[in-house]
This record gives C-alpha cells, sequence and structure tokens, in this order.
C-alpha cells in the first residue's frame, strides 16, 4: 500500500503533475478541489492545502480526513472522508476518492479506503456506523 499522507505544500510539484495527467476540470475526487482554487500558483495551492487542513480540524458535520496517496514522492491519488451526522445513526461518512490514470488497476482506492476507515475505527473507539459514496 502506498502510503497515506497529509494534504502539503511540500508535494505541489508531484501534485502538479497528477492533475496534469487528469487534464482540466473538477474530476479529481477525493481532493475537495474547487472551481475557485487555483492550484497551479503557489500561493494558490498553499491556500487549496490550508483550507483542506481547516476541514480536517472542524469539529462534527463541517469536519473531514483528507489524505493523499504518495508513492516515491509520486502523488497517485486522494482520499477524502467527510463527517455528518443523521438521525438513524451516530455518523456518516461520505466518501470520495480518485487514483489518477496511470495507478488505476492496483487496488489504491480499496487499500485507501480500508486505511481510513480503520483509521477512523480506532479514532473513534469503534466502527463506523453507515459509509456511502459522495455525490
Amino acid at each position: 500500500m502506498s502510503p497515506l499522507v497529509r494534504p502539503s505544500v511540500a508535494l505541489h510539484p508531484a501534485w502538479l503533475l497528477a492533475h496534469e495527467e487528469w487534464g482540466d476540470g473538477l474530476h479529481e475526487d477525493g481532493f475537495g478541489r474547487l472551481e475557485t482554487d487555483d492550484v497551479r500558483s503557489s500561493e494558490g495551492f498553499r491556500m487549496f492545502v490550508d483550507r483542506r487542513l481547516a476541514v480536517e480540524a472542524s469539529p462534527g458535520d463541517d469536519g473531514g480526513t483528507f489524505r493523499w496517496i504518495v508513492e516515491d514522492g509520486e502523488v497517485l491519488g486522494g482520499i477524502a472522508l467527510r463527517h455528518e451526522s443523521a438521525q438513524d445513526v451516530d455518523v456518516v461518512v461520505n466518501v470520495g476518492y480518485g487514483i489518477r490514470p496511470s495507478a488505476r488497476g492496483r487496488g489504491l482506492a480499496v487499500a485507501a479506503l480500508r486505511e481510513m476507515l480503520f483509521r477512523r475505527w480506532t479514532a473513534n473507539g469503534g466502527p463506523t456506523s453507515a459509509v456511502r459514496p459522495a455525490a
């Protein structure tokens, strides 16, 4: 399994290579990118990363966990778990992930999801009640 790492401005050049492989658009699921994000400039990328880390620090329904899948300094993809409450369960986790085209077919998404859910389990002292794909 490729390591899951917190978003970091140090990975800007590697992240841009993955971004270029995906091509223009907002189809890089798992990164939490907005249409208004200027990920090409250093300052814009720093703001993008800072926003991801701020979401992680937010409690309750505003929170989430973002990790990048990195191998040998290359960004292969990203995964996000967004937390929210629901009437019937304690916690619902929306999952978003994306693997760059050249890294697909290696089981990276499954391994990343397994690792993220395990981290969530250990942080909360028990299993996540429900998981649904992000829209």
